[in-house]
């Protein structure tokens, strides 16, 4: 007799449900992990933007360089051209050529490779660029481009990340704004900016308004409205300041220094170039660094027939250019001591000093002829030879009754601290004691 088959009631759930199981939690499982690096790669290039605000470049390089790093590992292509666009915009600043052909190259490659994935971001990056090499025709192309994309792409389309819509799209104007004013398009810039002043003014979009605030002034400076450029300087200084953006409020000092040169205020103008030198110190600042040489030049131009700079011990005359004096303070205090006079005001100006002044003030002794004549008479023929076009007949250093002084009429700056009155401050002893 044949024996029945019994059926197990209990018996588990066939293989091929457990398998679909399986590979919905493994997706899910993906899906998930996949999530996560996309917001450590979304993270780490907030990052480098906020640094980048923070004036901290160098910092900022390294997140961007990690955002390109895991999104290579990701397959990621749009965050890889993120991450290449923060990094193309800082070596743009430092004005490293090198590396912005190197990363531009790569940008253009994977915009070709993944045409249906550029974010905006690439587009506002290659516009920004554009701009630095003053291709303006083109800069102009590619912020249109990146308002397309961000219009396009809505909440997700600016590439900026935690930037909401409008932020995006109020920076691809402002910066269309921008290239007409470089263009010398100034009355279709001006009135762009004040229409967008007028629809986010007051509004939280980060750097939107101090920047715009930021180019109103630029155009009234120049159209030389100085006064009412100053209120505009003012006005982008309060919003950097409120928004902690370290890194423009650098370019309103920049504004502050121009407006101090042309008003004649040379002191003032020197005195914001230097801030501006602390700040951006480091190599990475190239091309606002190259734009202070610049001022520093104009403003001497401008400002003086004879500079003394006493903290880099260098002096500059209109026709002769920079000379250092390295460690002859001798000669530094001797012009110290008579720029001082110099700037003596009334009937009392055209007086210079006497030797006995002049060396109770550099040598902090009591003057004796047959011990200091030949000593001061040595060192300011030295000054001569480094500072007079012609030593025999002399322009800026003049005989003066019983002592020296400067020509009368003559622009100085002096740059600096002064010593006080009757200080040697350990002078080393240069030629006949001095």
């Amino acid at each position: 007799m044949a024996k029945r088959k019994t059926i197990n009631k209990k018996s588990p759930t066939p293989a091929v449900p457990r398998k679909r199981a399986g590979a919905s939690a493994r997706a899910t499982e993906e899906k998930g992990s996949a999530g996560k690096a996309r917001s450590a790669i979304q993270g780490w290039l907030q990052l480098g933007l906020i640094r980048s605000e923070k004036c901290e470049l160098r910092e900022a390089r390294v997140a961007y360089t990690m955002a390109q790093q895991q999104a290579k590992r990701q397959g990621d292509s749009r965050g890889m051209m993120e991450a290449l666009a923060g990094l193309l915009r800082l070596a743009g600043e430092a004005v490293d050529r090198a590396e912005m052909a190197r990363l531009e190259a790569e940008l253009d490659q994977l915009m070709m490779d993944h045409h249906r994935e550029v974010p905006a971001l690439a587009w506002y990056c290659k516009g920004a660029i554009a701009r630095e090499r003053n291709e303006v025709l083109q800069a102009q192309r590619y912020f249109h481009r990146y308002l397309r994309a961000v219009r396009q792409g809505g909440e997700k389309g600016a590439g900026f990340h935690l930037m909401s819509y409008e932020e995006a799209e109020a920076r691809g104007w402002l910066m269309l704004a921008v290239t007409l004013s470089q263009r010398q398009r100034v009355g279709r810039a001006t009135w762009l900016a004040q229409e967008l002043l007028r629809r986010y003014e007051g509004k939280p979009l980060r750097g939107v308004q101090g920047m715009l605030e930021l180019l109103i002034g630029n155009i009234l400076e120049r159209q030389n409205k100085l006064d009412e450029s100053l209120r505009w300087y003012q006005k982008a200084h309060g919003s950097f300041l409120a928004e902690h953006n370290w890194y423009y409020h650098l370019y309103v000092l920049y504004g502050y220094a121009r407006l101090a040169r042309k008003q004649q205020n040379y002191a003032q103008a020197y005195w914001h170039l230097d801030l501006i030198d602390k700040a951006a110190a480091a190599p990475e600042f190239g091309l606002l660094k190259r734009e202070i040489a610049a001022e520093r030049d104009r403003l001497e131009r401008d400002a003086v027939d004879l500079l003394i700079d006493s903290r880099q011990c260098v002096i500059r005359t209109r026709e002769g250019g920079s000379v250092s004096l390295r460690k002859q303070y001798v000669l530094l205090h001797i012009l110290e001591a008579l720029s001082q006079a110099h700037e003596r005001l009334g009937h009392d100006r055209e007086r210079g000093l006497s030797k006995a002044e002049i060396i109770e003030y550099v040598w902090a002794e009591a003057y004796r002829p047959e011990a200091h004549d030949n000593k001061l008479y040595y060192n300011i023929n030295r000054l001569r030879k480094l500072i007079e076009p012609d030593i025999k007949k002399p322009q800026y250093l003049l005989n003066w009754k019983e002592g020296y002084r400067l020509a009368p009429g003559l622009r100085i700056q002096f740059i600096g601290t002064r010593r006080s009155a009757g200080v040697a401050g350990g002078l080393e002893s240069l030629g006949g004691g001095a």
